[in-house]
Protein backbone atom coordinates (compact mmCIF):
# COMPACT_ATOMS: atom_id res chain seq x y z
CA UNK A 1 0.00 0.00 0.00
CA UNK A 2 2.85 2.39 0.88
CA UNK A 3 4.54 1.69 -2.48
CA UNK A 4 1.27 2.35 -4.33
CA UNK A 5 0.77 5.70 -2.57
CA UNK A 6 4.38 6.70 -3.27
CA UNK A 7 4.04 5.76 -6.93
CA UNK A 8 0.78 7.72 -7.25
CA UNK A 9 2.39 10.74 -5.56
CA UNK A 10 5.25 10.67 -8.09
CA UNK A 11 2.81 10.42 -11.02
CA UNK A 12 0.74 13.33 -9.72
CA UNK A 13 3.89 15.38 -9.17
CA UNK A 14 5.12 14.78 -12.73
CA UNK A 15 1.66 15.62 -14.10
CA UNK A 16 1.60 18.86 -12.11
CA UNK A 17 4.99 19.81 -13.55
CA UNK A 18 3.61 19.08 -17.01
CA UNK A 19 0.78 21.58 -16.54
CA UNK A 20 3.22 24.13 -15.17
CA UNK A 21 5.19 23.65 -18.36
CA UNK A 22 1.93 24.02 -20.36
CA UNK A 23 1.23 27.34 -18.61
CA UNK A 24 4.57 28.82 -19.66
CA UNK A 25 4.21 27.26 -23.09
CA UNK A 26 0.94 29.12 -23.69
CA UNK A 27 2.44 32.25 -22.16
CA UNK A 28 5.17 32.21 -24.80
CA UNK A 29 3.06 30.76 -27.61
CA UNK A 30 0.34 33.42 -27.42
CA UNK A 31 2.13 36.71 -27.67
CA UNK A 32 5.42 36.10 -25.83
CA UNK A 33 6.68 37.93 -22.79
CA UNK A 34 6.31 41.35 -24.49
CA UNK A 35 2.55 41.00 -25.11
CA UNK A 36 0.14 43.01 -22.98
CA UNK A 37 -0.47 41.10 -19.75
CA UNK A 38 -4.23 41.11 -20.30
CA UNK A 39 -3.90 39.48 -23.73
CA UNK A 40 -1.27 36.95 -22.73
CA UNK A 41 -2.96 35.92 -19.47
CA UNK A 42 -6.41 35.62 -21.09
CA UNK A 43 -5.20 33.36 -23.88
CA UNK A 44 -3.03 31.34 -21.54
CA UNK A 45 -5.71 30.61 -18.91
CA UNK A 46 -8.49 29.89 -21.39
CA UNK A 47 -6.47 27.50 -23.54
CA UNK A 48 -4.85 25.92 -20.49
CA UNK A 49 -8.34 25.14 -19.16
CA UNK A 50 -9.44 23.71 -22.53
CA UNK A 51 -6.33 21.51 -22.68
CA UNK A 52 -6.75 20.24 -19.13
CA UNK A 53 -10.46 19.50 -19.70
CA UNK A 54 -9.77 17.60 -22.92
CA UNK A 55 -6.97 15.52 -21.33
CA UNK A 56 -9.09 14.73 -18.26
CA UNK A 57 -12.16 13.79 -20.34
CA UNK A 58 -10.01 11.65 -22.62
CA UNK A 59 -8.43 9.89 -19.65
CA UNK A 60 -11.73 9.19 -17.86
CA UNK A 61 -13.93 8.22 -20.81
CA UNK A 62 -11.54 7.07 -23.55
CA UNK A 63 -8.26 5.76 -22.15
CA UNK A 64 -9.47 3.97 -18.99
CA UNK A 65 -12.61 2.42 -20.46
CA UNK A 66 -11.18 1.29 -23.80
CA UNK A 67 -7.73 0.13 -22.73
CA UNK A 68 -9.14 -1.95 -19.87
CA UNK A 69 -11.55 -3.62 -22.30
CA UNK A 70 -8.89 -3.87 -25.06
CA UNK A 71 -11.11 -1.91 -27.42
CA UNK A 72 -8.26 -0.34 -29.35
CA UNK A 73 -10.25 0.68 -32.43
CA UNK A 74 -12.71 2.65 -30.29
CA UNK A 75 -9.77 4.19 -28.47
CA UNK A 76 -8.30 5.51 -31.74
CA UNK A 77 -11.66 6.82 -33.03
CA UNK A 78 -12.57 8.63 -29.80
CA UNK A 79 -9.03 10.00 -29.46
CA UNK A 80 -9.31 11.57 -32.91
CA UNK A 81 -12.67 12.99 -31.88
CA UNK A 82 -11.15 14.61 -28.79
CA UNK A 83 -8.29 16.11 -30.80
CA UNK A 84 -10.67 17.48 -33.43
CA UNK A 85 -12.88 18.92 -30.70
CA UNK A 86 -9.89 20.58 -29.01
CA UNK A 87 -8.78 22.03 -32.34
CA UNK A 88 -12.30 23.30 -33.05
CA UNK A 89 -12.62 24.93 -29.63
CA UNK A 90 -9.24 26.59 -30.01
CA UNK A 91 -10.17 27.93 -33.43
CA UNK A 92 -13.53 29.30 -32.26
CA UNK A 93 -12.08 30.93 -29.14
CA UNK A 94 -9.18 32.35 -31.12
CA UNK A 95 -11.66 33.96 -33.48
CA UNK A 96 -13.73 35.38 -30.60
CA UNK A 97 -10.71 36.68 -28.73
CA UNK A 98 -9.43 38.16 -31.96
CA UNK A 99 -12.39 40.57 -31.96
CA UNK A 100 -12.38 40.99 -28.18
CA UNK A 101 -8.94 42.59 -28.32
CA UNK A 102 -9.74 44.82 -31.33
CA UNK A 103 -8.73 48.42 -30.80
CA UNK A 104 -11.66 50.59 -31.90
CA UNK A 105 -9.72 53.76 -31.27
CA UNK A 106 -7.26 53.18 -34.05
CA UNK A 107 -9.33 50.63 -35.97
CA UNK A 108 -6.65 48.01 -35.54
CA UNK A 109 -5.95 45.01 -33.44
CA UNK A 110 -3.35 44.75 -30.73
CA UNK A 111 -0.21 43.66 -32.52
CA UNK A 112 0.34 40.54 -30.41
CA UNK A 113 -3.30 39.50 -30.76
CA UNK A 114 -2.99 39.90 -34.50
CA UNK A 115 -0.68 36.87 -34.59
CA UNK A 116 -3.16 34.66 -32.74
CA UNK A 117 -4.98 33.50 -35.82
CA UNK A 118 -1.72 32.00 -37.08
CA UNK A 119 -1.13 30.15 -33.83
CA UNK A 120 -4.04 27.72 -33.87
CA UNK A 121 -2.72 24.30 -32.82
CA UNK A 122 -1.12 25.07 -29.46
CA UNK A 123 -3.93 23.39 -27.54
CA UNK A 124 -3.66 20.21 -29.57
CA UNK A 125 0.07 20.06 -28.85
CA UNK A 126 -0.54 20.23 -25.10
CA UNK A 127 -3.57 17.91 -25.31
CA UNK A 128 -1.57 15.34 -27.24
CA UNK A 129 1.27 15.49 -24.69
CA UNK A 130 -1.16 15.12 -21.76
CA UNK A 131 -3.02 12.27 -23.43
CA UNK A 132 0.25 10.50 -24.22
CA UNK A 133 1.37 10.85 -20.60
CA UNK A 134 -1.93 9.49 -19.28
CA UNK A 135 -1.87 6.70 -21.87
CA UNK A 136 1.58 5.53 -20.77
CA UNK A 137 0.63 5.70 -17.08
CA UNK A 138 -2.62 3.80 -17.64
CA UNK A 139 -0.92 1.16 -19.78
CA UNK A 140 1.74 0.56 -17.12
CA UNK A 141 -0.96 0.48 -14.44
CA UNK A 142 -2.99 -2.12 -16.34
CA UNK A 143 0.15 -4.17 -16.93
CA UNK A 144 0.98 -3.99 -13.23
CA UNK A 145 -2.57 -5.02 -12.33
CA UNK A 146 -2.39 -7.94 -14.77
CA UNK A 147 0.93 -9.07 -13.28
CA UNK A 148 -0.53 -8.80 -9.78
CA UNK A 149 -3.61 -10.82 -10.77
CA UNK A 150 -1.42 -13.42 -12.45
CA UNK A 151 0.73 -13.59 -9.33
CA UNK A 152 -2.33 -13.96 -7.09
CA UNK A 153 -3.78 -16.62 -9.38
CA UNK A 154 -0.46 -18.48 -9.40
CA UNK A 155 -0.19 -18.27 -5.60
CA UNK A 156 -3.80 -19.44 -5.26
CA UNK A 157 -3.04 -22.33 -7.62
CA UNK A 158 0.01 -23.26 -5.56
CA UNK A 159 -2.07 -23.07 -2.40
CA UNK A 160 -4.66 -25.41 -3.88
CA UNK A 161 -1.88 -27.80 -4.92
CA UNK A 162 -0.40 -27.67 -1.43
CA UNK A 163 -3.77 -28.40 0.16
CA UNK A 164 -4.41 -31.25 -2.26
CA UNK A 165 -0.91 -32.60 -1.72
CA UNK A 166 -1.34 -32.47 2.06
CA UNK A 167 -4.64 -34.31 1.69
CA UNK A 168 -3.04 -36.98 -0.46
CA UNK A 169 -0.18 -37.40 2.00
CA UNK A 170 -2.65 -37.66 4.85
CA UNK A 171 -4.33 -40.50 2.94
CA UNK A 172 -1.01 -42.29 2.51
CA UNK A 173 -0.23 -42.49 6.21
CA UNK A 174 -3.46 -44.23 7.35
CA UNK A 175 -3.32 -46.47 4.29
CA UNK A 176 0.20 -47.55 5.10
CA UNK A 177 -0.46 -47.79 8.84
CA UNK A 178 -3.48 -50.02 8.26
CA UNK A 179 -1.38 -52.52 6.29
CA UNK A 180 1.52 -52.43 8.76
CA UNK A 181 -0.73 -52.97 11.77
CA UNK A 182 -2.32 -55.94 10.02
CA UNK A 183 1.17 -57.43 9.73
CA UNK A 184 1.93 -56.87 13.43
CA UNK A 185 -1.47 -58.25 14.39
CA UNK A 186 -0.70 -61.46 12.51
CA UNK A 187 2.67 -61.76 14.27
CA UNK A 188 1.09 -61.19 17.66
CA UNK A 189 -1.39 -63.99 17.04
CA UNK A 190 1.52 -66.26 16.26
CA UNK A 191 3.36 -64.91 19.32
CA UNK A 192 6.37 -64.41 17.12
CA UNK A 193 9.66 -63.47 18.76
CA UNK A 194 10.16 -60.96 15.93
CA UNK A 195 7.24 -58.80 17.07
CA UNK A 196 9.37 -56.27 19.08
CA UNK A 197 11.80 -55.93 16.18
CA UNK A 198 8.97 -55.33 13.73
CA UNK A 199 7.40 -52.74 16.03
CA UNK A 200 10.73 -50.90 16.21
CA UNK A 201 11.05 -50.92 12.43
CA UNK A 202 7.49 -49.71 12.09
CA UNK A 203 8.25 -46.96 14.60
CA UNK A 204 11.14 -45.75 12.42
CA UNK A 205 8.92 -45.73 9.34
CA UNK A 206 6.19 -43.76 11.14
CA UNK A 207 8.75 -41.27 12.44
CA UNK A 208 9.94 -40.79 8.87
CA UNK A 209 6.41 -40.39 7.54
CA UNK A 210 5.15 -38.04 10.24
CA UNK A 211 8.13 -35.85 11.02
CA UNK A 212 10.78 -36.13 8.31
CA UNK A 213 8.81 -36.12 5.10
CA UNK A 214 7.02 -32.77 5.09
CA UNK A 215 8.87 -31.33 2.10
CA UNK A 216 11.67 -33.26 0.41
CA UNK A 217 13.84 -36.15 1.52
CA UNK A 218 17.01 -37.78 0.28
CA UNK A 219 16.71 -40.84 -1.88
CA UNK A 220 18.94 -42.67 0.61
CA UNK A 221 16.43 -41.96 3.40
CA UNK A 222 13.57 -43.26 1.27
CA UNK A 223 15.58 -46.42 0.54
CA UNK A 224 16.25 -46.92 4.23
CA UNK A 225 12.53 -46.93 4.93
CA UNK A 226 11.98 -49.38 2.07
CA UNK A 227 14.52 -51.64 3.76
CA UNK A 228 12.64 -51.31 7.07
CA UNK A 229 9.37 -52.10 5.33
CA UNK A 230 10.70 -55.13 3.45
CA UNK A 231 12.28 -56.38 6.70
CA UNK A 232 8.81 -56.34 8.26
CA UNK A 233 7.43 -58.25 5.28
CA UNK A 234 10.21 -60.85 5.51
CA UNK A 235 9.13 -61.58 9.08
CA UNK A 236 5.50 -61.62 8.07
CA UNK A 237 5.84 -64.00 5.09
CA UNK A 238 8.86 -66.01 6.22
CA UNK A 239 9.98 -68.62 3.73
CA UNK A 240 6.98 -67.98 1.52
CA UNK A 241 8.58 -64.70 0.39
CA UNK A 242 11.27 -64.47 -2.27
CA UNK A 243 12.61 -60.90 -2.20
CA UNK A 244 15.23 -59.41 -4.50
CA UNK A 245 16.39 -55.89 -3.70
CA UNK A 246 19.22 -54.32 -5.75
CA UNK A 247 20.56 -50.76 -5.81
CA UNK A 248 22.78 -48.82 -8.20
CA UNK A 249 23.31 -45.45 -6.58
CA UNK A 250 25.78 -43.06 -8.16
CA UNK A 251 24.17 -39.96 -6.65
CA UNK A 252 21.90 -39.08 -3.78
CA UNK A 253 18.90 -37.09 -4.92
CA UNK A 254 16.41 -34.84 -3.18
CA UNK A 255 12.92 -36.02 -3.95
CA UNK A 256 9.33 -35.96 -2.76
CA UNK A 257 8.79 -38.45 0.08
CA UNK A 258 6.80 -41.68 0.13
CA UNK A 259 6.80 -42.21 -3.64
CA UNK A 260 8.93 -45.34 -3.91
CA UNK A 261 7.67 -46.71 -0.61
CA UNK A 262 4.10 -46.55 -1.93
CA UNK A 263 4.98 -48.75 -4.91
CA UNK A 264 6.70 -51.28 -2.64
CA UNK A 265 3.72 -51.33 -0.31
CA UNK A 266 1.35 -51.95 -3.24
CA UNK A 267 3.53 -54.83 -4.44
CA UNK A 268 3.12 -56.62 -1.10
CA UNK A 269 -0.50 -55.68 -0.59
CA UNK A 270 -1.73 -56.79 -4.01
CA UNK A 271 0.88 -59.42 -4.79
CA UNK A 272 -0.19 -63.07 -4.81
CA UNK A 273 1.91 -66.23 -4.48
CA UNK A 274 2.88 -67.88 -7.75
CA UNK A 275 2.03 -71.50 -8.54
CA UNK A 276 4.78 -72.75 -6.26
CA UNK A 277 3.22 -70.88 -3.32
CA UNK A 278 5.97 -68.26 -3.18
CA UNK A 279 5.29 -64.51 -3.26
CA UNK A 280 8.00 -63.05 -5.46
CA UNK A 281 8.92 -59.37 -5.21
CA UNK A 282 11.78 -57.85 -7.22
CA UNK A 283 12.89 -54.28 -6.46
CA UNK A 284 15.56 -52.39 -8.37
CA UNK A 285 16.66 -48.79 -7.88
CA UNK A 286 19.07 -46.93 -10.16
CA UNK A 287 20.13 -43.33 -9.54
CA UNK A 288 22.43 -41.63 -12.00
CA UNK A 289 21.15 -38.68 -14.06
CA UNK A 290 17.63 -39.52 -12.94
CA UNK A 291 15.84 -41.88 -10.59
CA UNK A 292 14.73 -45.14 -12.14
CA UNK A 293 12.65 -47.44 -9.92
CA UNK A 294 11.40 -50.90 -10.86
CA UNK A 295 9.21 -53.19 -8.76
CA UNK A 296 7.69 -56.49 -9.84
CA UNK A 297 5.49 -58.86 -7.88
CA UNK A 298 3.90 -62.20 -8.64
CA UNK A 299 0.14 -62.28 -9.00
CA UNK A 300 -2.70 -64.65 -9.70
CA UNK A 301 -3.69 -64.55 -13.34
CA UNK A 302 -7.24 -65.69 -12.49
CA UNK A 303 -7.85 -62.69 -10.22
CA UNK A 304 -8.03 -59.06 -11.20
CA UNK A 305 -5.68 -57.23 -8.88
CA UNK A 306 -6.79 -53.87 -7.55
CA UNK A 307 -3.45 -52.36 -8.35
CA UNK A 308 -3.90 -53.13 -12.03
CA UNK A 309 -7.03 -50.98 -12.09
CA UNK A 310 -5.47 -48.15 -10.12
CA UNK A 311 -6.14 -48.86 -6.46
CA UNK A 312 -6.11 -46.15 -3.79
CA UNK A 313 -2.35 -46.26 -3.37
CA UNK A 314 -1.50 -46.10 -7.08
CA UNK A 315 -4.12 -43.45 -7.86
CA UNK A 316 -2.86 -41.36 -4.98
CA UNK A 317 0.74 -41.80 -6.17
CA UNK A 318 -0.04 -40.68 -9.71
CA UNK A 319 -1.73 -37.54 -8.48
CA UNK A 320 1.13 -36.65 -6.14
CA UNK A 321 3.62 -37.16 -8.96
CA UNK A 322 1.61 -34.83 -11.21
CA UNK A 323 1.52 -32.15 -8.53
CA UNK A 324 5.20 -32.44 -7.64
CA UNK A 325 6.85 -33.11 -11.00
CA UNK A 326 4.40 -32.16 -13.75
CA UNK A 327 5.74 -33.74 -16.97
CA UNK A 328 9.11 -34.68 -15.46
CA UNK A 329 8.09 -38.19 -14.52
CA UNK A 330 6.89 -41.39 -16.17
CA UNK A 331 4.94 -44.09 -14.40
CA UNK A 332 4.05 -47.24 -16.30
CA UNK A 333 2.46 -50.48 -15.18
CA UNK A 334 2.21 -53.81 -16.96
CA UNK A 335 0.45 -57.00 -15.97
CA UNK A 336 0.44 -60.49 -17.40
CA UNK A 337 -0.86 -63.79 -16.07
CA UNK A 338 1.93 -64.23 -13.54
CA UNK A 339 3.43 -60.82 -12.73
CA UNK A 340 2.67 -57.18 -12.21
CA UNK A 341 5.35 -54.57 -12.94
CA UNK A 342 5.54 -50.88 -12.07
CA UNK A 343 8.28 -48.62 -13.44
CA UNK A 344 8.78 -45.08 -12.21
CA UNK A 345 11.28 -42.63 -13.72
CA UNK A 346 11.78 -39.14 -12.29
CA UNK A 347 13.83 -36.75 -14.43
CA UNK A 348 15.62 -33.51 -13.62
CA UNK A 349 15.45 -33.83 -9.86
CA UNK A 350 17.95 -31.99 -7.70
CA UNK A 351 20.96 -33.92 -6.53
CA UNK A 352 22.75 -33.44 -3.23
CA UNK A 353 25.99 -35.21 -3.93
CA UNK A 354 28.10 -35.81 -6.98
Amino acid sequence: MENINKRQLIINGVFALYWLFAYYFFKLFYGGWDAPEKVSLTFTLIFLFISFACVDIHHRFVTKTNLAGRRYFRFIIFSLFVFVTAFWLESILTFILHFFFWSFDNADKIEEANRVRYQVGGVNMIVFGGVAFRFVVETLSLQRQKEEKDKQAFEAHLKVKEVELDLLKSQVNPHFLFNALNCIYGLSLEKSEHTPEVIMQLSEILDYMLYKSNDEVLLSDEIKQIENYTAIQKVRFGESLQLTFTKELERDFSMAPLLLLTLVENAFKHGKPSKDGILKVDIHIKAKESIHFFVCNSCNGNEKSEIATGGIGLTNLKRRLELMYGNRFMLTTERDEATFEAILTINSVGNEEE
